[in-house]
C-alpha cells in the first residue's frame, strides 16, 4: 500500500497531462445477454442457469425473471441508435452461450442464435461502432450445470470448443474479445453462497471453480492466438472485478490485512497470468485455514509445470470491472465453516466520511453506495505496478440507484471516475477505453429489477419495454464528444443543487397552522336529526365503498365534536378546516328544508373552537351533493348555479358572523372527474368526454356566483374571505426533452389550471392550451363543436379575480412524457396526448396514487405564483397513509420534509403562502377505499362504539413544529 502511495506521489509532481482523452481512447457502454436480451426460449434458446435460478422467486429481490427483460432481443436497431446519438466508439455485449448451443456442446449449433448477433454486430459497424464482446457473462447452459458446471474439468473443454464457434463465426468483424466477465462473482457467489445461480452453497468448490475458469481463459486465449489472430487480428482478454481495499489506519494490522485482500482478488486471477501462479500470500493462507479446519483437500489447485509455462502472458489486456472501495482490517475468522471470506481473516467495512450517493440519503444513512474516485486511481496504479503496464480497458464502471431520470449521482460518478482515469493515465497506466454499465435498465441478477443501472429507462411495466433518457445521457454523450470535462461538464447538473436541501428557518409570525376534515369522512349521523341523504350516502348504500363500508356512523364527530375540538386544542391548531354537510343543513337541498338541527350542529362546533381560540375555515362543498339536487341532474344541471348560490348564501347568513375563511369547492377536479367522468366516486356518473367538462364548468361558475354574493352582501359587514381549494400533484417532465417539459406544462394547465385559469389567471376563461386540445380533438372525433363550454363574456368578468386566497390540496408528484393520441376517444383523458408514471425512488405508500416526493410541493407553489400572479395561498390538505398503529416515522417523514419545502417556498421563492392544514385531524372515511387507509395524526378505533381517537408520535411532532413554527439546528 505505502509503495502504491509513493509512487503516485512522485507522479503528482511530474504531472504533464491535460484534460482530454487520447483522440485513440475508446469510450463505450456495456451491457451483458441475460441482463437485457430477454427472448428466454425464442428461436431454439436453451435454458440458462439464470432462467433456472429465477423459477425460486426468493431467489430474486422483489422476485422476477429474465425471460423479457429490456427486450433487447427484438430491438436491436433502435438500441443500436441509441448508442449511435450517446457518440460512443465501442459497444461491449455479451454473446449468450445457450443461445448459440442450446444444450452447450457444439453438437448444438443453433443457427437462428448466430444470426441475432450476426444482425446486431453488423448494425453496430453499419453506425461506425467497434463491437466489443464478452463470451461468457454468466449464463452457463443449464445443460451443462447438469453435468457440473464449472465445478466439472470438462468446463474447460465446453468454453473451448463454444469460443471457437464464436472466433470462426465472428471473428471477422470483432476484434476485442473478453473471455469470462468477473469469475471472482462467478465462483464465490455461484458456488459458495448460492446469491447468484447456479445458486450452490458448497465452499469447497470455490477455489476449483476458479481454476476451471482460469484454465478455460487460457486455453481460449492460446486457441485464438494459434488459429485465429494472424487471420483476424483481435485481442483477447480477462475481466475482473477489482474492488480497492484500503488499509484501516485504526488497526495494527490493516495494511496486511489490505494486501491480503487485494491477493484474494485481484491476484487470484492476475497473478497467475503474470507471474505464473497463485499468489503466495493466498496459496498460503488457504492451506492454514483449510487445514486448520480439517479439509486440507480444499486447497488452491496447483497448475502442473507445463500449464505455468501455458498459463504466463495469455492475456492482451485487463478488463477491469470497479464499483467500489472498502476499508478492510484483520480479524481472525474463527468460524468453523470453511469458506471464502474466512481464509482471509479479514473484516471490510464502509467509509463512511465519503458523500452517499443516494437520491434521499437521510432514508438510508448506513448506505454503502458511496463516491470515492481514488479507489480506481488506485486500481490502475497496483495494476501498473504489479503487472508491467499492461494493456486496460475499464470495462465495467457504473452507478446502481433505484432509478430516477434526473440520476444526479450518477453524473456525478461518472465525472470523477473518469476523472481518475485522466490521473491514471497522466501517472503512466496504459488505459484504453471506458466503458459505463449500462446502457440500459436491466435484469440486474439477484437484485432484479429493483436495481437500475442504465443511462436509459426502461419501463418494466409496459410490454413494449420503451426506454427513456435519463439526464446523464445527455452529460456522457458531451463528455465523450469533448472527450473530457469541459468547464460547463465540471459544473453539469440534473437538477438545482438546493433541490434536496433540508432548510433551517421560521415561518412569518401569523402563519396558520391546523388540519383538515370533511363532513361525510368523519360525522356519520347520516340520517339523524332531520339530515337528508346525500350521493355519498347513496353510493355507500350500493355497495360501491371498499368491503361494503359506509360513512354512517364514521368517527361519529356529530356526536363527539366536543373530543374533536379538545384534540384540536391539544394539538396547538390555530385553525381548522372542516366541511358542511348541504344535506344536514338543507335535507333536499332547497331554502325551504332549512334544518334547524344541522345549522344548530355547526353553529356549536363553531363556538366550541371560538371558545380555544381555533379559526375556523368552512369548505361549503366536499363532495357530498344532496340526493334530491342529484336527482334533478345534479351538476351536469345550469340549475345547479342558482342551487349552490342559495345554499352559500344560507351558510353565509347563519354563520358568516364567526367564520372568517370560506372555501367554496374541495377539489373540483375529483368532482368532476371521478364523480362524472369515469364515475368511481359519487354520484358514479361515466361520460368522460362531455359530462365531466359540463359538471366542471358549473362548478367555476357556481364559484364565481357565491363570492360575488358574498362580496356584495357579506365581505363588508364581516370581512370574511372566499376561496376555492383546487388539487395538484407537481408534474415534472419524464426526460430533459422539450416535448416532456411541454407535456408536463399541459398537464398542470389541464388540471390546475382547468378550474383555477378562469379564476385566478386573469382571463376568465380555460387556459389557451386545453381550449385548442379539446377543440382538435372534437373535431377529429366527428363533434360540430368543442366538447369544452364556453363561458360567456360577462360570465369570464364574473370569473376573473373571483377569489380572495387560493387553496391547494398537494399530495405527490408524477412524471408527464409526451404521448400525442391523433385517434383518441372522447375523453378528458385522452385529451391531454400525455403518459403520466411515478419516479421509482419516489417512496411509495399503501395508497396506490400517493408517493412521496417532498420537493414537488415547492415546484407546485412556485408554478401558482408564476402563472396565478402570487395569489395568498393556503396548503388545505396535505399528508399520507400509514399503517395500524401509534409508531408512524414515515407520516413524521413527510410533514417534516414537505413542509420544509414549503418553508423554502416561501422564504426562497417568495410564494405567498399563508397557512397548513394536515390531512388529517384524525382516521376516517377515505371514500371508496373505506377504513383501511389511516391518514390521521390521531389513530381511530373503528370497533369501538366510542370511536377511541389516540394521539399518533406524528401528532407529537405537528404540535412541537407549531410551537417552533418552523426548524432550527438544535
Amino acid at each position: 500500500m505505502f509503495i502504491i502511495n509513493v509512487i503516485l506521489c512522485t507522479l503528482v509532481v511530474h504531472n504533464v497531462g491535460g484534460d482530454t482523452f487520447p483522440e485513440s481512447f475508446a469510450f463505450g457502454v456495456s451491457s451483458a445477454a441475460y441482463v437485457t436480451e430477454g427472448a428466454w426460449d425464442a428461436e431454439g434458446k436453451g435454458a440458462s442457469i439464470w432462467d433456472e435460478f429465477t423459477k425460486i422467486n426468493e431467489n430474486i429481490k422483489g422476485g422476477g425473471d429474465g425471460k423479457k427483460a429490456a427486450d433487447g432481443y427484438n430491438k436491436i436497431k433502435e438500441d443500436v441508435q441509441r448508442l449511435k446519438a450517446l457518440g460512443v466508439s465501442h459497444y461491449k455485449f455479451s454473446l449468450s452461450w445457450p443461445r448459440l448451443l442450446p444444450d452447450g456442446t457444439k453438437s448444438s449449433v443453433n443457427e437462428a442464435g448466430f444470426r441475432h448477433y450476426d444482425i446486431l454486430i453488423d448494425e453496430l459497424l453499419a453506425k461506425n461502432i467497434t463491437p466489443f464482446v464478452s463470451l461468457y457473462h454468466w449464463d452457463l447452459p443449464q445443460a451443462l450445470q447438469d453435468q457440473g458446471g464449472w465445478a466439472n474439468s470438462s468446463s474447460v473443454t465446453w468454453f473451448k470448443d463454444y469460443a471457437n464457434l464464436c472466433f470462426q463465426r465472428f471473428g471477422n468483424r470483432v476484434k476485442l474479445w473478453t473471455t469470462i466477465e468477473d469469475p471472482l462473482s462467478i465462483t464465490y457467489k455461484g458456488y459458495e453462497t448460492g446469491e447468484h445461480a447456479p445458486g450452490l452453497k458448497q465452499p469447497g468448490l470455490v477455489y476449483t471453480v476458479g481454476h476451471h475458469l482460469l484454465l478455460a481463459h487460457v486455453e481460449v486465449y492460446l486457441l485464438y492466438k494459434t488459429s485465429f489472430k494472424a487471420a483476424q487480428n483481435g485481442q483477447v482478454g480477462l475481466s475482473v472485478r477489482f474492488d480497492w481495499f484500503y488499509p484501516d489506519t485504526t488497526s495494527v494490522d490493516g495494511d496486511e490485512a489490505a494486501m491480503r485482500s487485494i491477493a484474494f482478488r485481484i491476484g487470484w486471477f492476475l497473478d497467475p497470468l503474470y507471474h505464473g501462479d497463485y499468489p503466495s500470500l493466498m496459496k498460503e493462507k488457504v492451506a492454514l485455514k483449510r487445514t486448520a479446519l480439517g479439509f486440507p483437500d480444499q486447497k488452491l489447485p496447483q497448475f502442473t509445470p507445463e500449464e505455468k509455462v501455458k498459463i504466463v502472458g495469455a492475456n492482451d489486456f485487463i478488463g477491469v470491472i470497479h464499483f467500489k472501495s472498502r476499508i478492510v482490517s484483520h480479524q481472525y475468522n474463527n468460524s468453523t465453516v470453511p469458506g471464502y471470506y474466512n481464509d482471509q481473516d479479514v473484516v471490510l467495512s464502509i467509509n463512511t466520511t465519503l458523500p452517499k450517493l443516494e437520491y434521499r440519503p437521510e432514508l438510508n444513512p448506513q448506505s454503502s453506495r458511496r463516491l470515492d474516485r481514488e479507489g480506481l486511481t488506485e486500481v490502475l496504479m497496483y495494476l501498473k505496478s504489479f503487472y508491467n503496464t499492461p494493456a486496460i480497458y475499464v470495462t465495467q464502471n457504473g452507478l446502481a440507484t433505484c432509478g430516477t431520470l434526473k440520476d444526479q449521482h450518477r453524473i456525478e460518478y461518472i465525472r470523477e471516475y473518469t476523472t481518475s482515469l485522466l490521473d491514471a493515465i497522466r501517472y503512466g497506466s496504459d488505459v484504453r477505453g471506458y466503458f459505463l454499465w449500462s446502457l440500459l435498465d436491466g435484469f440486474d441478477w439477484d437484485k432484479g429489477y429493483a436495481s437500475k443501472t442504465g443511462l436509459y429507462y426502461v419501463n418494466f411495466d409496459r410490454d413494449d419495454r420503451p426506454r427513456y433518457p435519463r439526464s446523464s445521457v445527455e452529460f456522457y454523450r458531451s463528455l465523450i464528444s469533448n472527450r473530457g470535462l469541459t468547464e460547463d461538464l465540471k459544473s453539469y447538473r440534473a437538477y438545482p443543487s438546493d433541490r434536496d436541501e433540508f432548510y433551517y428557518g421560521k415561518f412569518p409570525d401569523h402563519f396558520q397552522w391546523g388540519v383538515a376534515t370533511a363532513a361525510y369522512q368523519i360525522e356519520g349521523a347520516w340520517n339523524e336529526d332531520g339530515k337528508g341523504p346525500s350521493i355519498w350516502d347513496t353510493f355507500a348504500h350500493n355497495g360501491k365503498l371498499a368491503n361494503g363500508q359506509t360513512g354512517d356512523v364514521a368517527c361519529d364527530s356529530y356526536h363527539l365534536y366536543k373530543v374533536d375540538v379538545q384534540m384540536l386544542g391539544d394539538l396547538g391548531v390555530n385553525i381548522y378546516r372542516f366541511s358542511i354537510a348541504w344535506s344536514r343543513v338543507m335535507p333536499d337541498g332547497t331554502v325551504r328544508s332549512l334544518n334547524q338541527k344541522g345549522v344548530d350542529y355547526y353553529n356549536n362546533l363553531i363556538d366550541a373552537l371560538l371558545a380555544k381560540n381555533i379559526t375556523p375555515m368552512i369548505t361549503l362543498y366536499h363532495w357530498d351533493l344532496p340526493q334530491a339536487l342529484e336527482d334533478r341532474g345534479g351538476w351536469r344541471s345550469d340549475s345547479i348555479v342558482s342551487w349552490f348560490e342559495d345554499y352559500a348564501r344560507v351558510c353565509f347568513e347563519q354563520f358568516g358572523d364567526r367564520v372568517k375563511h370560506w372555501i367554496t369547492f374541495n377539489e373540483a377536479f375529483v368532482i368532476s372527474w371521478l364523480g362524472y367522468g369515469i364515475g368511481v366516486f359519487a354520484p358514479g356518473v361515466y361520460d368522460p368526454g362531455a359530462g365531466v367538462y359540463k359538471a366542471a364548468h358549473n362548478i367555476i361558475r357556481s364559484h364565481s356566483r357565491a363570492y360575488h354574493m358574498y362580496k356584495s352582501n357579506f365581505k363588508g359587514k364581516y370581512g370574511g374571505s372566499v376561496g376555492i381549494t383546487l388539487d395538484i400533484e407537481w408534474k415534472e417532465p419524464l426526460t430533459d426533452s422539450v416535448d416532456d417539459s411541454l407535456a408536463a406544462d399541459r398537464a398542470i394547465q389541464f388540471k390546475l389550471g382547468w378550474f383555477g385559469n378562469a379564476i385566478f389567471g386573469g382571463s376568465g376563461d380555460y387556459p389557451e392550451v386545453m381550449k385548442q386540445y379539446v377543440a382538435e380533438k372534437s373535431r377529429r372525433q366527428g363533434f360540430n363543436s368543442s366538447r369544452l363550454p364556453e363561458f360567456t363574456q360577462e360570465e369570464k368578468s364574473l370569473n376573473k379575480g373571483a377569489y380572495d386566497f387560493l387553496g391547494m390540496n398537494h399530495y405527490t408528484s408524477t412524471l408527464v412524457s409526451n404521448q400525442p393520441r391523433p385517434d383518441s376517444q372522447p375523453s378528458y383523458e385522452q385529451d391531454q396526448d400525455i403518459n403520466t408514471m411515478a419516479d421509482p425512488c419516489w417512496p411509495s405508500t399503501s395508497a396506490d396514487w400517493l408517493k412521496v416526493n417532498p420537493w414537488g410541493i415547492r415546484y407546485i407553489l412556485r408554478w401558482a405564483k408564476q402563472h396565478f400572479n402570487n395569489p395568498p395561498i393556503y396548503i388545505t390538505e396535505s399528508g399520507r397513509p400509514s399503517v395500524e398503529g401509534l409508531d408512524d416515522p414515515d407520516r413524521i417523514y413527510y410533514y417534516k420534509y414537505y413542509i420544509n419545502e414549503m418553508l423554502k417556498a416561501i422564504r426562497l421563492d417568495n410564494v405567498d403562502v399563508r397557512g397548513y392544514t394536515a390531512w388529517s385531524l384524525m382516521d376516517n372515511l377515505e371514500w371508496t377505499s373505506g377504513y383501511s387507509p389511516r391518514f390521521g395524526l390521531y389513530h381511530v378505533d373503528f370497533t369501538s362504539p366510542n370511536r377511541t381517537r389516540i394521539p399518533r408520535k406524528s401528532a407529537l411532532f405537528f404540535s412541537q413544529l407549531i410551537r417552533e413554527n418552523g426548524f432550527t439546528r438544535s
